[in-house]
C-alpha cells in the first residue's frame, strides 16, 4: 500500500464531512429501487402470456400475417426490464412506448384473468417509469451537491491519466448482437416476402385433411385424389376429415388462413439479439461518452481521502479518516492501490465516471479510473452478523468449541474444500442439467414448445449450474498471514485481522465474516444441511467454518 498526497499545484477544494454527509443523505427511496418494479413487471407479463396465452384468430377472409409487431412488443417488455437497471434514461422512453403498444386491443389478453394481468402490467410500467424518473432526479441532486462542494474550481484531468476504455467491450458486443439481429431479420423478412408473393399469385383449392404431419404441416387430399403436404402453423387444430382451403402456387402450398410460414424462432433470435445488442451498445456508449466528457474539458475537483477496501476504491471526506466511506467503485489503473489524500475529478453521483489522482512521497503521480459505476457507500448491519435461528447459532458455537479443544497448532497451511463427495455431487448435478437440456431441446424441437418454457428451462438450469460449480470449486486455505478464499476460478486473500469468523448459514452457504466496513465474502451454497442432518455428520463446509473460527479466536492455532 502506497501513501499519497494531493498533487501540488491543484487548488481543489476539500470535500468536508458536512458536505459529504449531505451528499450521502440523498438516496433512492425503497419503492424506487428498480428490482421491485422489474420483478412486478416480469411476473405480470408471464401471468398475462403463460396461463392465458395469445392465439390470433386466423380466417380465410382475414389471414394471419408475420406478427412482427406482437413479437417486438413481447420482447420489448424484457428489454425494458434490463433498461430499468442499466439505462434509466432509456426506460423513461420505453415505458410510454410499451403502454402505447398495449393500447391496441389485438395485443390484450382475453378473459378476466387476462385483463387483471394486463392491468398489473400497466401499473408496473407506470411504477417503473416513476422509479426511473426519481432515480435520475437523485443523480441530479447528488451532482448539484458535489458541484456546490467543489465551488468554481475546474481543473483539467492530468494527461498521464489512463486512457479511457470504459464501454468499449460493451460497444463491440452490442454491435455484434445487432449484426446477428440484422442477418436473422433479413432471412425472416425475405421469407415473408416470398410467402407474400406466392399468396398473391396462388390459386385457392379445397382439400380434406387425411393426416397430421410434423409440427408445421398436415397431409391433405385434393380434388383430383392426390395427397400433398400443406403448411400450417398449428397442425393439432386440424382434425382428420375436416375441410381445408389451400393456396397453391406450384410446389408452394399453404393453409389459406395462414399464408405465412411460422418463423417464430427467427423472430425470437432477431429480437433477443437486437434487444441485447441495443442495450449493450447504449450502455457502452453512455459510459464512453461520460468518460470522454470528463477528459474533454476542465472538470470539478475535490480533495478527498482515498483508499482500498475489499478490492474496491473508497472515498472519504478529508476530515473523516475514521468514519465510513462516502462512495465506492471498482478502480483500474496503477493508482488502484494508492491510499491517502487525493484529488477526485468529476461530480460524484450514482453511475458517474471519476478519475482519482494522487502523488507519492517520491513525486510519482498515481491515478485510478472508474472500472465500474460509482455507488453510494452502504453501511453494513451493526454487528455484521445475520440474525439466524437461535438453535443453528448455538450448534455452530458448540462446534467451534469442540474444534478449538481438538485442534493442535498448525505447522503448515491448512486447506478445506468440498472433498470427493461434494465434487462428485456437483459433477452429477452438472451432468443432470446437461442431460435435461438436451432432452428438453429435443422435445421442444419435436412438439414446438413455447419460447417462454425454453427460457424458464434455461434460467433454472443456469441457477443449478451455479450451485454445482460452487460445490466443485470452493476452497479456503489458511496461511500465516490470512486466508486464501477461492470461488469459481477466483482467489481472494483476506488478512487475519479482517476476519471476525467463518459461518455455514442455515441454507448451506459458507461465508467469511469480516470487520465492520468490509463486505462479507460468500463462497456460495456449498453444503446440503438436510443431508448433514440425515447422515448426522458435518460436511466439509461445516467443519471449515468451525475450525477457521477457532483459528480466528486463537492465533496460536494458525499456521
Amino acid at each position: 500500500m502506497t501513501s499519497t498526497t494531493a498533487p501540488a499545484g491543484m487548488p481543489a477544494r476539500p470535500w468536508l464531512a458536512v458536505g459529504a454527509r449531505r451528499w450521502a443523505a440523498v438516496r433512492l427511496p425503497g419503492w424506487a429501487r428498480p428490482v421491485w418494479a422489474a420483478a412486478t413487471l416480469v411476473v405480470a407479463v408471464l401471468a398475462a402470456v403463460v396461463p392465458v396465452g395469445w392465439d390470433p384468430v386466423c380466417t380465410v377472409a382475414a389471414p394471419c400475417g408475420p406478427m412482427w409487431l406482437y413479437a417486438i412488443g413481447a420482447i420489448g417488455f424484457f428489454v425494458h426490464v434490463a433498461w430499468l437497471f442499466l439505462l434509466p434514461e432509456a426506460a423513461l422512453l420505453s415505458a410510454p412506448l410499451l403502454l402505447f403498444w398495449m393500447a391496441d386491443p389485438a395485443f390484450r389478453a382475453d378473459g378476466g384473468a387476462g385483463r387483471a394481468a394486463d392491468a398489473v402490467v400497466v401499473a408496473a410500467l407506470c411504477w417503473g417509469w416513476a422509479a426511473a424518473f426519481v432515480r435520475l432526479r437523485v443523480r441530479r441532486r447528488q451532482r448539484a451537491l458535489a458541484l456546490e462542494a467543489a465551488g468554481e474550481v475546474l481543473l483539467p484531468v492530468p494527461e498521464r491519466a489512463a486512457p479511457a476504455r470504459r464501454g468499449m467491450v460493451r460497444i463491440a458486443a452490442g454491435l455484434a448482437g445487432l449484426v446477428v439481429a440484422a442477418v436473422t431479420a433479413g432471412i425472416a423478412v425475405s421469407g415473408d416476402r416470398a410467402d407474400r408473393a406466392h399468396a398473391a399469385a396462388a390459386a385457392r383449392v379445397e382439400a380434406v385433411v387425411v393426416a397430421n404431419g410434423a409440427e408445421d404441416h398436415v397431409v391433405a387430399r385434393f380434388g383430383d385424389g392426390t395427397r400433398h403436404r400443406v403448411g400450417v402453423m398449428w397442425p393439432e387444430d386440424h382434425e382428420r376429415g375436416s375441410g381445408l382451403p389451400v393456396l397453391v402456387d406450384g410446389e408452394w402450398r399453404r393453409f389459406a388462413a395462414e399464408p405465412y410460414e411460422d418463423r417464430t424462432g427467427l423472430q425470437l433470435l432477431t429480437l433477443t439479439a437486437g434487444g441485447a445488442g441495443a442495450t449493450l451498445l447504449l450502455s457502452g456508449a453512455v459510459a464512453a461518452f461520460r468518460v470522454r466528457s470528463l477528459r474533454r474539458r476542465p472538470a470539478p475537483a475535490l480533495r478527498v481521502l482515498c483508499g482500498r477496501e475489499d478490492g474496491r476504491t473508497v472515498i472519504r471526506p478529508v476530515d473523516g479518516a475514521v468514519g465510513p466511506p462516502v462512495l465506492t467503485y471498482r478502480a483500474a489503473g496503477p493508482g488502484a492501490w494508492a491510499r491517502g489524500e487525493c484529488v477526485l475529478f468529476g461530480l460524484p453521483a450514482e453511475g458517474a465516471e471519476l478519475v482519482l489522482v494522487g502523488t507519492t512521497a517520491s513525486g510519482d503521480v498515481l491515478f485510478a479510473t472508474t472500472d465500474s459505476p460509482a455507488r453510494r457507500w452502504t453501511e453494513p448491519a451493526p454487528d455484521n452478523e445475520p440474525q439466524g435461528p437461535g438453535e443453528h447459532r448455538r450448534e455452530a458455537e458448540a462446534r467451534v468449541a469442540e474444534a478449538a479443544a481438538a485442534m493442535k497448532p498448525a505447522t503448515a497451511p491448512v486447506g478445506w474444500h468440498g472433498g470427493a463427495a461434494g465434487r462428485t455431487l456437483g459433477t452429477l448435478l452438472l451432468l443432470g442439467v446437461l442431460v435435461f437440456q438436451v432432452g428438453s431441446n429435443a422435445a421442444s424441437a419435436f412438439s414446438g414448445a413455447d419460447w417462454w418454457r425454453s427460457a424458464l428451462s434455461v434460467l433454472g438450469s443456469l441457477w443449478l449450474v451455479e450451485k454445482a460449480v460452487s460445490m466443485i470449486t470452493w476452497r479456503i486455505t489458511a496461511g500465516p498471514d490470512g486466508l486464501a478464499v477461492r470461488r469459481y476460478l477466483r482467489t481472494r486473500y483476506v488478512p487475519w485481522a479482517d476476519v471476525t469468523r467463518v459461518v455455514r448459514t442455515p441454507d448451506g452457504r459458507l461465508v467469511v465474516r469480516r470487520v465492520r466496513g468490509l463486505e462479507d465474502l460468500s463462497l456460495g451454497a456449498v453444503a446440503l444441511p438436510w443431508w448433514e442432518r440425515r447422515r448426522r455428520r458435518p460436511s466439509p463446509a461445516t467443519r471449515a467454518a468451525a475450525e477457521l473460527t477457532a483459528m480466528v479466536r486463537d492465533p496460536g492455532l494458525r499456521p
